[in-house]
């Protein structure tokens, strides 16, 4: 699929993380026929737009989010409690934000009223990040966690799958490393750059190893696909 400059820009920001949503949601999009209605909960600045252009693609975020997008939310209002009706929806998208949900049983229950039977839920969610958007970062969710909140919410033909292997991340944590150290007016700002500069070049020599993992047990986020039962 052809996609614009500006989605590649954002996704070659951070590659390790985004190219695996980037094919994620391709699929999605191109699992569902045109015109089909699409809600993006949590959708911030709404980068993966484009690949809805057939659709009827919806947006929507709370009130106190972090984001200024050019093109305000279609619908605001948290992810347990949106103003939709009911069986009104036909896919339903939520990435990465799950874990800035205080309780993701509640907004799963309402992804579920909102979804018509037979419609498709598509979830990404972290394993392995920082904290981020704080205060609101509440939880990270192994591939078992994910499957018990979405499976007992009444989703079935669950498919969870690891976004990309360890060695991957381990060397995107690597690439952050001086981010994550800060500064601080201890007289050790110096040291502190040169570490986040050996860090991202030793994540370079990590990043290698990707081809060697066959189990992928330590994902940057999963993903996950589920249907509502249809009648």
């Amino acid at each position: 699929m052809q996609i614009s400059s500006e989605l590649k820009r954002f996704v070659d920001e951070a590659p390790a993380a985004r190219k695996p949503h980037l094919d994620f949601l391709v699929a999605a999009a191109g699992s569902l026929p045109a015109g089909s209605r699409v809600l993006d909960v949590g959708s911030g600045e709404a980068p993966y737009r484009e690949l809805f252009s057939q659709h009827t693609y919806l947006t929507s975020d709370w009130e106190g989010t972090q984001y200024t997008p050019e093109t305000a939310p279609d619908i605001v209002g948290p992810a347990h409690d949106l103003p939709l009706e009911t069986d009104s929806l036909d896919g339903l998208v939520c990435t990465q934000v799950l874990e800035h949900v205080p309780d993701p049983r509640a907004a799963l229950a309402e992804f579920y009223r909102l979804l018509r039977p037979g419609g498709w839920l598509w979830v990404t969610t972290p394993l392995t990040w920082y904290l981020h958007e704080m205060p609101h970062d509440y939880y990270r969710y192994t591939s078992f966690g994910l499957s018990h909140l979405i499976g007992s919410s009444g989703f079935t033909d669950l498919e969870i799958r690891p976004m990309n292997d360890s060695p991957t991340t381990i060397a995107q944590l690597l690439r952050h490393l001086g981010y994550l150290l800060g500064r601080h007016d201890d007289g050790h700002d110096p040291r502190r750059f040169m570490a986040g500069q050996v860090a991202d070049q030793l994540a370079d020599v990590v990043q290698d190893f990707g081809d060697l993992d066959t189990q992928w047990w330590l994902p940057i986020s999963f993903s996950a696909v589920a249907r509502k039962p249809a009648d």
